[in-house]
């Protein structure tokens, strides 16, 4: 394991030796040509760079490494990129799933059903979202290294999101999830991921480069549901939050993923500390809240520490709500759903959009601002639904601007 520290102090470097020394392998200290035994502080201390250095930890052992990792986070010493917000080389940086929708199509002459594979994930669906629009975004996550693996990299890398936090894995396959999409344009999922890829992302294996230098750090629940992805969540969540980056989070509750109600309930849960903006559905409130009514849900998730709450409502909108209470935003007319999938993904990556430009930050924002990119969201998810898929469905801005104009809300 590589990773990058700070130093810079006296008291840092007896931070780190504590930390290493009671570890059995070797570490190592390395910047440049030099390279010192890490466990000794006289050896620290001979370092002519005192700023910075990488920590070189000779072992495979994956809990060692998270231990450390952890443990280096606490101490504030992974290296700092000095006012990240300011100098985010990312407007919006994604963690979580990528995998295949397989969506349902038509039945053939001799009645089977026939499916599209899409692009899909909902992480990646908001970074694409967020990318048409003109967004600087990144994609952290894991796909298998298979033929669908490989389809999904492409994908990103033609709309332009940086895929090198993209990893495939040769010992797992791509998270596969059927789709039907009924008459109505309304869903049910079936998934293959028994694990799938993206649940075996390991805290070692994230570029921090790139989750140190974004403005927008979003986040869903799939990552929650397994092991070891689930505690590469929260130090991807941590590390960024303490970097200075806004932390977003969708739960997007997908029931069969889960042992249970009451697990999900937990763990979904387990993230809203740490979250600065949150967007669930109406049908999630009462999960993700303890309240079913929709301003009680966006008060209770506020008075726990979220600064923005967006509650979507389907065709009628969405509720906003801040510091200076909520309103609801008029969704806009649509006049065929061909399929939701992927229709609160584009609201909410259009949303991010819209934040990541603003040169407030977010508890500056009115309410009256917010509205504002909430219909911004809208009317990108009213485009998004006239057509089948996800990805390939997320509108550019010149499309999102024509809608607004129309003023067609309902």
């Amino acid at each position: 394991m590589i990773v990058k520290v700070v130093l810079k102090t006296m008291q840092n470097a007896r931070k780190l030796v504590s930390i290493v020394e009671p570890i059995s392998c070797d570490v190592e200290l390395c910047c440049g040509r030099y390279v010192v035994n890490a466990k000794s502080m006289l050896g620290v201390l001979s370092m002519p760079d005192f700023e910075k250095g990488e920590l070189h930890v000779h072992t495979d052992n994956d809990k060692e490494c998270e231990l450390i990792l952890d443990k280096l986070l606490e101490a504030d010493l992974l290296m700092d990129t000095n006012d990240a917000v300011c100098r985010s080389i990312y407007d919006i940086t994604v963690f979580g799933e990528i995998l295949i929708d397989f969506t349902s199509q038509r039945l053939n002459e001799d009645g089977q059903m026939l499916y599209a594979r899409n692009p899909g994930g909902a992480p990646a669906n908001v970074a694409v979202a967020s990318g048409r629009l003109g967004a600087h975004t990144a994609f952290m996550g894991k796909a298998g290294e298979d033929m669908h693996g490989e389809f999904l990299r492409s994908v990103l890398q033609k709309e332009n999101v940086d895929t090198r936090g993209m990893l495939l894995d040769k010992n797992y396959f791509t998270t596969l999830a059927f789709v039907e999409v009924n008459e109505s344009g309304e869903r049910t999922f079936s998934f293959a991921r028994k694990p799938g890829a993206d649940t075996q992302i390991r805290k070692e294996e994230l570029d921090v480069d790139i989750l140190d230098q974004t403005n927008i750090f979003h986040i869903g629940s799939l990552s929650l549901t397994d092991q070891p992805a689930r505690d590469t969540t929260f130090y991807a969540v941590k590390r960024a939050k303490n970097k200075g980056s806004i932390i977003s989070y969708d739960p997007n509750y997908r029931a069969s993923l889960w042992e249970n109600e009451e697990i999900a309930k937990e763990h979904m849960r387990s993230l809203i500390p740490y979250v600065d903006i949150m967007k669930i559905s109406d049908e999630e409130t009462e999960l993700l809240s303890g309240y079913k009514n929709v301003p009680e849900a966006a008060e209770e998730l506020y008075r726990q520490g979220v600064k923005i709450v967006a509650i979507t409502l389907g065709r009628n909108g969405t509720y906003i709500y801040n510091k200076e209470g909520g309103r609801i935003v008029n969704g806009f007319a649509v006049e065929h759903v061909a399929d939701t999938n992927g229709a609160g993904d584009s609201f909410w990556g259009s949303f991010l959009y819209k934040l990541s430009q603003s040169d407030k930050s977010i508890d500056e924002l009115t309410l009256e601002e917010l509205a504002e990119y909430v219909r911004f969201g809208n009317a990108a998810a009213s485009l998004c639904v006239e057509k089948k898929g996800a990805i390939p469905a997320m509108p550019k801005l010149s499309q999102v601007e024509e809608r607004l104009e129309d003023k067609k809300w309902i």
